[in-house]
């Protein structure tokens, strides 16, 4: 699918996320959340999953951060068996 994707529909989707700003409805989420991130990830670095696992916190939802190592923007895709783990242990408690 994103190899058929034009390349023009692709750069603007980047470019509405790029602007997106979501931190001030983070205290929205009610649902415990898991915030996955790639250790080497340069596009959305392990920062930026504390922001949003600290936004939902404020707000009294419990929120985790789990790092996965070896694993940069797609981490899904890159270790899935790692990304799978921690996705069970999240649904299941």
């Amino acid at each position: 699918m994103l190899a058929g994707t034009p390349a023009e529909g692709y750069a603007g989707c980047c470019e509405a996320i790029r602007e997106m700003d979501l931190r001030p409805i983070l205290g929205k989420i009610t649902a415990p959340t898991l915030a996955v991130a790639g250790a080497e990830d340069p596009a959305t670095p392990v920062e930026h999953a504390h922001v949003i696992a600290d936004g939902i916190r404020a707000a009294g939802t419990s929120a985790a951060v789990e790092v996965v190592d070896g694993a940069a923007h797609l981490a899904a895709v890159e270790r899935p068996d790692a990304v799978a783990r921690l996705l069970l242990t999240h649904v299941r408690t």
